[in-house]
């Protein structure tokens, strides 16, 4: 049986705040170049005079763009679990419902500072990442929301850990989803007052409570 391709994975994560800087600065000269002239003009030399940087230096984090582009996927992930967690603090006056909002916002795929992520990005992920990865990845969204919604003060009756996570599998998901079918949002109507509607109702709220204009 043939086996499956080494993965390639970005070098090292940075610590320190001048490399993260650097590393978020390639991140960020990559989605210029992908939005711009396509993923086959993606390559270590474009990115480099895209940013600045010397090509040694790119190494030092990614031995080639497959590595990027793994890096570039788990930076995603990563700026999510970070976002929910900050807007849950911003927001931990206010009632459950409205932090709910804000969580489905955010996994939905509907914050506007989210990261840029498209379809061709997930089709070439699922053929570099192994099944261990996805799985890391989704316990690790899915640990997060547990905590969060579990510490909400104000929820009589918290849903179970098992509830939270299919929450989580069903906003996540349809997310993922809408770009590899190319869904156009327009096609699903108040796609994301339907869908907060939902997890209202399945953490037990009246089905009336809260609306995204808040």
């Amino acid at each position: 049986m043939q086996q499956k391709q080494l993965v390639h994975l970005p070098r090292k994560r940075p610590r320190q705040d001048r490399a993260k800087f650097t590393v978020q600065a390639i991140y960020d000269g990559f989605v210029r170049i992908w939005c711009r002239q396509g993923p086959k003009a993606v390559t270590t030399r474009a990115i480099a005079e895209e940013t600045g940087f010397a090509v040694g230096t790119i190494y030092l984090y990614f031995p080639n763009t497959t590595a990027l582009l793994s890096g570039y996927v788990r930076h995603c992930i990563e700026w999510d679990i970070q976002r929910v967690k900050a807007k849950d603090q911003m927001l931990c006056d206010a009632a459950w419902p409205e932090r709910l909002f804000e969580l489905v916002k955010i996994a939905s795929g509907a914050d506007p500072e989210a990261p840029y992520l498209d379809r061709t990005m997930l089709l070439q992920e699922g053929q570099i990442a192994l099944k261990t990865h996805h799985r890391r990845a989704f316990e690790k969204l899915s640990d997060t929301w547990i905590e969060i919604v579990s510490g909400w003060p104000d929820l009589d009756n918290p849903p179970t850990p098992e509830a939270i996570r299919t929450l989580f599998t069903m906003v996540w998901g349809a997310r993922r989803y809408r770009l590899l079918a190319q869904v156009d949002s327009r096609e699903l109507g108040d796609w994301l007052d339907t869908t907060y509607s939902m997890c209202l109702s399945l953490v037990g709220a009246p089905s009336g409570q809260g609306k995204s204009t808040m």
